[in-house]
């Protein structure tokens, strides 16, 4: 092989891998970006979030007829739906057939049976951390939406 040819064969190699490396990059970006979960791709949801003293969280809060309120820990309950309280904030846009849909699928995998249970509130719950203490605490409690299973 003569030393054009190696010289032409090397440049083509250089361009077939700047296009492979700027192509994963792009997809790898474009995932990320759009919070795309598209196995083995990830939005690298694991760091993402904001870690300050101050945070708020939502909370699916059962209330049984015997006025009691019970605390649907779904993540905790069930390892293979750990991360369906992600699904939390889409709960007050949906239709209200769709929401009881949600909220029964929920109480059934929290163990609730959803004969006892009056209704269910979704809790946007803003918390502190106090450093001294090393423990957070619950400052503020808002109902953003009620639903009758």
């Amino acid at each position: 092989m003569s030393d054009q040819e190696q010289s032409a064969e090397q440049k083509r190699e250089a361009r077939v891998g700047r296009a492979v490396t700027w192509s994963v990059l792009a997809v790898m970006a474009v995932v990320a970006v759009g919070q795309l979960e598209l196995w083995p791709l990830t939005a690298f949801r694991l760091f993402s979030e904001t870690r300050t003293a101050d945070q708020t969280r939502l909370e699916l809060v059962a209330e049984h007829r015997d006025g009691t309120d019970q605390p649907l820990l779904v993540s905790e309950t069930n390892p293979v739906v750990v991360t369906t309280d992600r699904q939390f904030g889409d709960l007050p846009g949906e239709s209200e057939e769709v929401q009881r849909e949600m909220v029964l699928a929920w109480l059934s995998v929290s163990g609730v049976d959803p004969a006892t249970v009056a209704s269910v509130r979704l809790d946007r719950i803003a918390r502190e951390y106090d450093e001294d203490a090393r423990t957070w605490a619950d400052v503020d409690r808002t109902t953003i939406v009620s639903v009758d299973p």
